[in-house]
């Protein structure tokens, strides 16, 4: 996908901002096509309570089978507009909530693919507040508008019928409130979009106070953090309170409207002298059609809050389409590498060219019992390393393609599901999806019976009897109830589960006690296939390990920059 330049106006507004998915595919064509047909309903049961109330003025005084007639078709025509309108909102919930699906999705996939740079943060506020302004757009304000153009056009024709004046009253009101609403419309957007951005920088920074607790109280900054949250508190109550004011004149402007219309119909027919049978059917229906515009105003609210998470979005959803695309085709060129020389001892070994990162011809080859420490001047680059070869990181954007082999299968050609059986990793500041502990045991080889869970706990000298309900205790917040010494092991165990033909290791003994350390020793140095590691020069010294060096890291780098033209902070400023 080509870049998408974005100019940025004085008021804040990114006008070429790359645009979402489209709307009208698969079986949202059926919905609002559905949608019409509801408005088209409400429409012709208005003209029916026209001609009821006509038909009721001809009823003798006192009770008549006329009168009853007529009643009875008024009361099922309002019962039927009822039933119509809860249905239109089941259908236009149905369609912004599955529109937001797709986004959600597509925005969570991003999440899982390399070179995602996204904050925490900042992907919380797209997945939920931003996709929430798409789906209120989408439910509230396109789904109403759907339904209710043709509602206010059959409406216009029952009046034309009637009386071509009654039409012309009703329409005068809704043009003068479109003219109006081209004025509010900008003014609301540029409020919305500063009001947002100024709460995604509000959010970032409690984020932040929040992460850095502990270090604020112990430098005994407390007090001075909530003056800097109260000022930023305070600047986003005056801007919403801004804000509200263009807001209410947008639905005061819905309201009004709405009031006029039936006043001039009602007006129109007095003043041309209609007789009072078709003044009130004239009445009735304009009073039919004022209805969706009283939300007009809410609609347009929608529709500028819309825009401006488009404004964020339409770019986030771009940059996850190009990191698909550059990753799904560095994968297919990587795996279309032909086989390396072999391996001692055959198939069994591992062969791994990183080019930037392994030198020119010397790529690292080991065999089953190796144990190899990855060295640099760069102390970036054995990590970059780790990340390249587990696709967490993106790489560089040209260059000859990764050769990764493992038991003698080329690693970018397998599914994920054969790569984690040839791979282990454990990491220092390992975070754990929530779920039952024995569950994040198995997540890397859900295949394996759990027979041999309590042998592999074990292994790492992990104890789960002190935990409330043993390897059935549910994690998390990232591994709690779990210190950090046991969350390293619990990473070791489920990287060593299934004796994968090659082990990594990166810099997992920082979160070991004295114990864990010897442990992790023993179980590295016992272990049966290659061993990769990122450690201690003394871990290292112990296992007997090689060391294989690295090239450092051009300067500057940022492994997962693809598709993210921006800094973190302006991310922040973006929400």
């Amino acid at each position: 996908m080509r870049d998408r330049a974005r100019s940025r106006a004085d008021d804040g507004l990114v006008w070429d901002a790359a645009p979402l998915p489209p709307l009208l595919r698969g079986r949202r064509r059926g919905w609002l096509a559905l949608l019409v047909l509801l408005g088209l309903g409400q429409a012709a049961l208005g003209a029916l309570s026209a001609w009821a109330l006509v038909r009721l003025q001809d009823a003798p005084a006192g009770v008549s089978e006329l009168l009853l007639r007529a009643l009875a078709v008024l009361l099922l025509t309002a019962l039927a507009i009822g039933a119509l309108t809860v249905h239109e909102r089941v259908v236009a919930e149905r369609l912004g909530q599955d529109y937001v699906h797709q986004l959600r999705l597509t925005l969570l996939g991003d999440a899982l693919t390399p070179g995602h740079s996204t904050s925490l943060g900042v992907t919380v506020a797209r997945t939920t507040n931003d996709l929430a302004g798409v789906r209120n757009w989408v439910s509230q304000g396109i789904a109403p508008l759907t339904a209710a153009v043709p509602l206010i056009g059959g409406s216009l024709v029952t009046l034309a019928v009637l009386d071509p004046h009654l039409a012309l009253a009703l329409a005068a009101p809704l043009a003068g409130l479109g003219l109006c609403l081209l004025v509010w419309a900008r003014t609301a957007l540029i409020k919305t979009r500063r009001m947002r951005r100024t709460r995604g920088r509000l959010a970032t920074r409690i984020a932040d106070t929040v992460t850095a607790a502990e270090g604020i109280l112990a430098a005994g900054g407390g007090e001075r953090e909530l003056r800097g949250l109260r000022d930023a508190s305070g600047s986003l109550v005056e801007i919403a309170v801004d804000r509200a004011g263009t807001v209410g004149a947008l639905r005061a402007g819905g309201v009004v409207t709405s009031t006029l219309t039936t006043l001039l119909v009602a007006a129109t027919g007095t003043y041309l002298g209609l007789t009072p049978q078709v003044t009130m059917a004239a009445m009735a229906v304009a009073g039919i059609a004022s209805a969706p515009v009283l939300g007009i105003g809410r609609i347009v609210e929608h529709r500028q809050t819309y825009r401006a998470a488009r404004m964020v979005l339409g770019p986030a959803l771009a940059g996850a389409e190009e990191r698909r695309a550059q990753a799904g085709a560095r994968r297919r060129l990587a795996a279309d590498v032909p086989a390396p020389d072999p391996v001692p001892d055959g198939d069994a070994g591992v062969h791994l060219e990183l080019p930037g990162l392994t030198a020119p011809g010397q790529p690292l080859r080991a065999r089953p019992g190796d144990r190899v420490r990855l060295v640099s001047q760069d102390p970036r680059a054995p990590h970059e390393f780790v990340r390249r070869l587990l696709e967490l990181s993106p790489g560089p954007a040209s260059g000859p393609p990764d050769s990764l082999w493992v038991a003698g299968r080329n690693l970018r050609r397998l599914t994920p599901k054969r790569v984690r059986r040839r791979v282990g990793h454990a990491a220092a500041g390992a975070v754990f999806e929530r779920g039952a502990l024995s569950r994040a045991l198995h997540y890397r080889r859900p295949d394996l019976d759990a027979a041999h869970d309590e042998e592999m706990l074990a292994r790492v000298g992990l104890d789960v009897s002190a935990l409330p309900h043993g390897a059935r205790t549910r994690l998390r917040s990232g591994g709690a109830p779990l210190d950090r010494a046991d969350r390293a092991r619990l990473a070791l165990a489920r990287a060593l589960y299934g004796d994968p033909p090659l082990l990594l290791v990166e810099g997992i003994e920082g979160d070991l006690d004295d114990a864990g350390r010897r442990m992790l020793a023993q179980v590295l140095e016992d272990y049966p296939g290659v061993v990769v590691m990122v450690s201690t020069e003394g871990l290292a010294h112990r296992l007997g390990a090689r060391e294989h060096r690295l090239e450092a890291l051009p300067a500057p780098h940022r492994p997962a920059a693809v598709g993210d033209r921006r800094g973190r902070e302006d991310e922040a400023d973006e929400e």
